[in-house]
């Protein structure tokens, strides 16, 4: 977002350079200053490139779970030690969406208590058990994979293709309040996600193959959707914490799945 310290620096233009930086400012809390100024709706654009970000959020992550099994730790340490990594890097931004769509989803009677509670900083039960539910299975999954560099695969194009979805969301579901990311970031046009998709299924094929990119791509896609039509029956859209929660539940449903494919 524009920085009124930086009034001097140029405006956001777009580009892949720019869309790149914009999508890791919002996206992770590693430290970049861009060389110039942007709002909230160049997401529109940049969200072209949440794909190649989770690429540095998987490979930091599952760089922490190689060293960490190399080191001797029990592989479910590992896995939790890499998962603990993605979320000092993304300050824990996804996670904190799913609990808010869980207490909200779980605790409200209409949508606009069902917004004001995900609005609300406080944490539920349903959020608390949420949290324990996705962390729990996801560090399991990642533990469970016989083979460590597998693992590291998988770590890397789970947390990739399940960014890379958060652009289709953006553009077939309309923003559930009238402010908020949801609202800011505005419609993108069908180039943006065909950009992102064109990256995910290229990076999901040339890490994990052909096969079990594919495998993993539909899981993502099962994923993302189900998160969608939940969000679209709860509040009717979108909202900065839907993206969070379909990234987190789409990057689940890849690390099961794959999981059940390659024991």
């Amino acid at each position: 977002m524009a920085d009124p310290l930086s009034r001097e620096l140029p405006p956001y233009r777009g580009g892949w350079a720019q869309d790149f930086l914009v999508s890791l400012v919002f996206l992770t809390r590693l430290p970049v200053r861009p060389a110039f100024t942007f709002e909230l709706n160049a997401l529109k654009s940049a969200c072209r490139a949440f794909a190649l970000v989770g690429l540095i959020v998987g490979g930091l992550s599952g760089t922490v779970y190689i060293v960490a099994s190399f080191l001797g730790v029990p592989e479910l340490i590992a896995a939790l030690l890499a998962i603990a990594a993605q979320v000092l890097i993304t300050g824990a931004l996804h996670e904190d969406a799913i609990g808010d769509v869980a207490d909200g989803f779980g605790g409200g009677s209409d949508k606009e208590k069902k917004l004001a509670i995900m609005r609300d900083s406080r944490v539920g039960t349903y959020a608390v058990v949420t949290l324990v539910l996705v962390i729990g299975i996801k560090s399991a999954a990642i533990s469970a994979v016989s083979d460590t560099l597998m693992g590291f695969a998988i770590i890397v194009t789970a947390a990739s293709i399940s960014r890379g979805v958060m652009c289709w969301a953006l553009y077939f579901l309309p923003a559930a309040r009238g402010d908020g990311l949801g609202r800011g970031a505005g419609h993108p046009d069908m180039i943006a996600p065909l950009w992102s998709t064109f990256l995910i299924i290229l990076i999901a094929v040339l890490i994990l193959g052909p096969q079990l990119g594919a495998i993993a791509l539909f899981a993502a896609i099962c994923g993302a959707t189900l998160m969608g039509l939940i969000a679209w029956r709860q509040i009717g859209g979108q909202t900065g914490d839907v993206l969070g929660a379909i990234q987190q539940l789409s990057e689940l449903a890849v690390l099961v799945t794959c999981l059940a494919v390659v024991g």
